[in-house]
């Protein structure tokens, strides 16, 4: 099976972003909302079989789908499902579990397609000279330009720049005040619910009712998407895989691997072979 990942990646908040060749995978569900956007068509199936050929889906959190065939120039874009792009591109696509509704179509999204090349250097949107809410990388690197651009596309995809931006709807503050103590109860191990429930002043099934309903999953498996991309951040800083996971809290390193697998269908051994990873 191709590597579903050969190019370079970025990490922001809330955000990791991808630029180049997007091959097979296996069948797989992530708890962050993704955009594909790609110069040619790909092909991806649901946990159903039902086959979508695009150019570009968005796909929602813990929706299992695969890759078969992939795309030479890709964007991909993992978005926290209760960041603001997130949320507005969830909302803004109209998308599904099925399918057939991954592919947003004009109407659902407020503008036609946008002609963007995610190998290109100045982005074919109606979008500002700058993003609003990502840190663009810094000038230098040999794909800074193009992870710039890359940047102006997911706002542009989320609507949030541009003619019909939109500002969202911001997460109940109790739900704001749980995942702003998650990351310190994360460094210190496992993550239990009571344990969040208490440090906002909520019962356990309250809170748990008000995080589904604002991020759109449920407190663990979010609490297992933050652990993922911590495990991912410290390859990105050059730590091995082992002891990115870790850090992470993983038990050990095939506990990390068997995540990494049903979360993006793959091994983590492309993080270090297959990804430039820019600042």
């Amino acid at each position: 099976m191709s590597h579903t990942w050969r190019g370079w990646c970025l990490l922001r908040p809330g955000l990791m972003l991808y630029g180049g060749a997007v091959g097979g995978n296996d069948l797989h569900a992530h708890h962050a909302i993704q955009l594909i956007v790609a110069t040619e068509p790909f092909t991806m199936a649901d946990a159903h079989g039902e086959r979508l050929t695009t150019s570009i889906a968005v796909i929602p959190p813990d929706t299992g789908h695969t890759v078969l065939t992939g795309a030479h120039d890709a964007l991909l874009a993992h978005l926290d499902p209760r960041s603001l792009p997130g949320r507005s591109l969830l909302a803004r696509s109209g998308t599904g579990p099925g399918a057939s509704s991954w592919s947003p179509s004009a109407a659902r999204t407020g503008h036609g397609p946008l002609p963007i090349a995610p190998g290109s250097s100045q982005p074919a949107s109606r979008v500002g000279t700058r993003p609003l809410m990502f840190t663009e990388p810094p000038v230098g690197h040999a794909c800074s330009a193009e992870a710039a651009s890359a940047l102006r596309a997911v706002e542009a995809w989320s609507g949030l720049v541009g003619p019909g931006g939109t500002s969202g709807v911001p997460p109940h503050p109790a739900v704001e005040a749980a995942i702003s103590v998650i990351p310190a109860l994360l460094a210190g191990g496992r993550v239990r619910l009571r344990a969040v429930a208490d440090a906002v002043h909520l019962s356990p099934s309250r809170l748990a009712h008000l995080f589904s309903a604002h991020v759109g999953i449920p407190l663990r498996p979010y609490v297992g998407w933050l652990r993922l991309r911590r495990a991912i951040d410290q390859v990105a800083a050059g730590e091995t895989l082992t002891a990115a996971a870790h850090t992470a809290g993983f038990t050990d390193g095939p506990h990390f691997t068997r995540a990494f697998r049903r979360t993006f269908g793959n091994a983590p051994s492309e993080l270090a072979t297959a990804i430039d990873w820019l600042p």
